[in-house]
């Protein structure tokens, strides 16, 4: 272990900071985009991905709609008959299919039944309560009424309201006691008016501070969190070797500590998190990698699931942490609680396909991806309640994976919208909350930057990534670190100042009170960075 500190003079101006590394410094790829490792002139690949150049991106393969027996309606699946949905796929029934009577058609296990009929014992009879007359001023929807214009229902009929109907203007119509209103229009005051326009915060200012050594030798941020505390890994002032190894820091105050390895691990480290208590956790060893959880200058082994290999990926203030490790089969998302690593499961149910947690939050819901039940990729949520939740797709037949989910629940990572001419997979970030997942899109004024990711979203929904050339890796052709605050995306690299020799090339993560660490590269060198909300 080893403590350095940056002082705070040092701080004082970036270029006076970091002015001595010059352009001569050759800056220092994220190898392989995070998923895999360099061999020489290629990439060797963790499970489940594939080598597009000189970075790692999902794997896809091909979908077989509902395994085979069914087909794909929306996001459900309309099974055979014989077999029932089971987790995204059609597997064979259990019990026959239920016969209905004349009255009803059978939709799995269950009976869609005629209006006026219901299901009781696997066949559709006649309902016990008749559905309410009405009268002439309206009609039945279900057990209630929908009455007419100045009317309203009382004991299943529509009598004329006691209160004149309310006028409602041009752009809605009275329903009872309030106003039915036309898309864009709210009610207010007995009327319908166009609905005011969504407030979009602006982006605020911010003060830019490096991590890394004065020396500039190179550095790289993960996470941060509310304290402002940043953890990635940094070109080693301890550990020799040419280029020096990267290894896992912790920043905190304008002071860095390197982290050090596992006994055993070669010279690389990684830190991915870090929770409000200054606990984190990572990799050691980037060639078997093993999943660390440091504290108070001291280094721990997660263990794996039965394999050889694991990563950390994330802790919360609970001391709760997530990521994968191997089975000896196959790589699977974990949780890790008071020493005990349990696999998390898979949309598809099975425990021999791949799946990968990333991040944690305070409830310890869990964000990551895993292969549905036709072998897609899909972002996927493991709810504190254990149930899995498949957070779909910006293309249903494509790959999606999730990054960060926030304590409301909104999860945020990218999804594959197509691919470009020579088959490699274009993807965008996107937003997922209530069960609604959109588009986050590009940057307008960066045509090159065909690929967005989203990598953090803070409590107030503000969401940081990057859009780039290539996706995964941010060091090759245009890139730049992105906002999304509300409906409108920010190029980060506005809030710098005229001739500061830095290029915001990715957001990674964003604390509550907005500020943003990330990657950026500072007159060549590829150097961590710290924006400081004003």
């Amino acid at each position: 272990m080893h403590l350095r500190t940056l002082h705070l003079a040092l701080l004082a101006a970036t270029a006076i900071l970091l002015g001595g590394c010059g352009a001569s410094d050759a800056p220092e790829p994220i190898e392989c985009g995070g998923y895999g490792h360099l061999h020489g002139d290629h990439c060797h690949c963790d499970e489940g991905y594939e080598a597009d150049g000189l970075t790692c991106v999902p794997a896809e393969e091909p979908v077989v709609e509902c395994g085979g027996h069914g087909h794909l309606h929306d996001d459900h699946c309309h099974c055979d008959a014989g077999y029932t949905e089971q987790d995204g796929t059609c597997v064979p029934a259990e019990e026959p299919a239920p016969d209905c009577g004349e009255h009803g058609h059978a939709h799995g296990d269950h009976c869609h039944c005629d209006e006026g009929y219901v299901e009781q014992d696997g066949t559709c009879v006649p309902a016990e309560e008749p559905a309410p007359d009405c009268g002439e001023h309206g009609h039945a929807h279900g057990d209630h009424c929908h009455c007419d214009e100045g009317y309203v229902e009382q004991g299943g009929t529509c009598v004329p309201g006691e209160e004149p109907p309310l006028d409602c203007g041009e752009h809605g119509h009275s329903h009872g006691d309030h106003c039915h209103c036309d898309a864009g229009y709210v009610e207010q005051g007995g009327t319908c008016v166009p609905e005011p326009p969504p407030v979009t915060p602006e982006l605020p200012a911010y003060t830019l501070v490096p991590i890394g050594y004065p020396s500039g030798t190179g550095s790289h941020a993960q996470a941060m969190n509310d304290a402002g505390q940043v953890v990635g890994n940094v070109r080693s002032a301890v550990v020799g070797g040419t280029p020096p190894p990267l290894i896992a820091y912790h920043w905190s105050d304008d002071t860095l500590t390197e982290l050090g390895t596992l006994p055993g691990s070669n010279a690389f480290s990684r830190a991915f998190g870090i929770n409000a208590s200054g606990v984190v956790v990572g990799e050691s060893d980037n060639n078997a990698p093993r999943a660390f959880r440091w504290e108070a200058g001291a280094l721990t082994d997660l263990g794996t699931l039965g394999g050889a290999t694991a990563v950390a990926t994330d802790i919360n203030d609970s001391g709760v942490i997530v990521g994968s490790a191997s089975t000896g089969t196959a790589s699977r998302a974990f949780r890790w609680e008071a020493g005990a690593m349990t696999d998390l499961g898979s949309l598809d149910g099975l425990d021999t396909t791949l799946a990968r947690a990333w991040s944690i939050n305070a409830h310890g819901d869990v964000v990551g991806y895993s292969k549905n039940a036709q072998g897609v990729t899909r972002a996927t949520l493991w709810t504190r309640e254990g149930t899995r939740v498949n957070l779909g797709a910006l293309d249903v037949t494509r790959a999606s994976q999730a990054h960060d989910v926030n304590d409301a629940g909104t999860v945020v990572g990218s999804a594959v919208v197509g691919a470009t001419s020579g088959g490699s997979p274009i993807y965008n970030a996107f937003v997922w909350s209530d069960g609604t997942i959109r588009s986050l899109g590009t940057l307008p004024g960066l045509p090159d930057a065909i690929h967005s990711e989203a990598k953090g979203v803070n409590a107030e929904g503000w969401v940081v990534g990057y859009v780039g050339q290539f996706h995964g890796n941010t060091t090759l052709g245009t890139a730049s670190a992105v906002a999304w605050l509300g409906e409108q995306i920010h190029d980060l690299n506005s809030v710098l100042p005229a001739g500061s020799g830095w290029t915001l090339l990715s957001a990674e993560d964003i604390n509550a009170r907005g500020d943003i660490t990330g990657l950026g590269r500072f007159n060549g060198t590829l150097t961590a960075y710290k924006l400081v909300r004003q």
